[in-house]
């Protein structure tokens, strides 16, 4: 029966790793084998794949860990094992055993493996395996399950522009991938909220997305934040906002278009306004912008 290492070990192999310490990596490793602790073989298998200058005797001891680790039904050995068998990576290939490696490691919901199937199935692997869309589907809506924020994304947007829309799980999946910190899933979820697609509509809640995403440099949500004030259909109408987010987008995306409207609203500015603007806009690319600038507003 396997369980977990004390923490007091983990740290001190974490520790061995992070210095390059391999070879006394290993030796704690094989010392506490008996254990049973889980990982144990997946981890000896690294202190030998990512030796310095790996020789051939070096890939026969990780392929041999890692065999050991599958044989005592660690997962993490399962995926390592099968995506090295899928590559050949180790001077062994064997597509199909690393194929049903990976598909055992996803059943037990282990990212990476999950991650890996989307996309062998997505693109097919010439002389092993046919593209599969179904397949495909199915494990990035499972990675989106597990909190993978590209995969949320991309099943969000799969399922906002199918034949028959579904704007409520779209909307759902924009949601996690936006929690997962993705700027455009931010910046969707903030129009959901802004149009009532899918949800609720709640323009407090829109402009919180769509400012939280500004902060991440989306340029999307910089216009639209800008167009929103100068409009003022949905917000307090405010020129010198609206001017203060254009002057953003600007500072970060020098050589892009902007819309006609806004470029009117630029050919039309009070000496009061571009300074009121030009402040605030410096103000929150030094103080609130998590991208770094290319640029000063001047």
């Amino acid at each position: 029966m396997q369980h977990t290492a004390p923490i007091e070990f983990t740290d001190e192999i974490k520790s061995l790793f992070v210095d390059k310490k391999l070879l006394q990596a290993r030796e704690r490793l094989l010392q506490t084998l008996g254990n049973n602790w889980d990982g144990h073989c997946n981890l000896i298998a690294f202190t030998f794949l990512y030796t310095e200058g790996r020789n051939e005797e070096d890939c026969v001891q990780a392929l041999h860990w890692l065999e050991q680790g599958v044989a005592r039904n660690e997962v993490d050995a399962k995926v390592i094992l099968g995506r090295l068998l899928l590559s050949g990576e180790l001077g062994h290939q064997d597509f199909p055993r690393g194929l049903q490696l990976l598909e055992q490691a996803a059943q037990a919901n282990v990212l990476m493996a999950v991650l890996t199937l989307a996309q062998i199935h997505q693109g097919g692997v010439e002389g092993q395996l046919e593209a599969n869309p179904i397949l495909t589907q199915r494990y990035v809506k499972q990675a989106a399950d597990l909190g993978d924020p590209n995969s949320a994304y991309r099943l969000a947007l799969d399922l906002e522009r199918g034949e028959t829309p579904d704007l409520l799980q779209a909307f759902k999946y924009f949601d996690k991938a936006a929690q997962g910190g993705l700027a455009q899933a931010m910046h969707n979820v903030g129009v959901y909220y802004l149009h009532g697609k899918g949800v609720v509509k709640n323009i407090h809640l829109a402009l919180a997305y769509l400012t939280e995403a500004a902060k991440l440099g989306s340029p999307l949500s910089l216009l639209t934040l800008s167009l929103l004030h100068l409009d003022g259909v949905e917000v307090e109408k405010n020129r010198g906002v609206a001017l203060s987010w254009l002057y953003i987008y600007q500072v970060l995306f020098p050589q892009t278009d902007i819309p006609e409207q806004l470029q009117l609203l630029l050919d039309d500015v009070s000496t009061e306004e571009e300074n009121f603007a030009r402040v605030a806009a410096q103000n929150f690319v030094n103080h609130q912008l998590n991208k770094s600038p290319t640029g000063t507003v001047h």
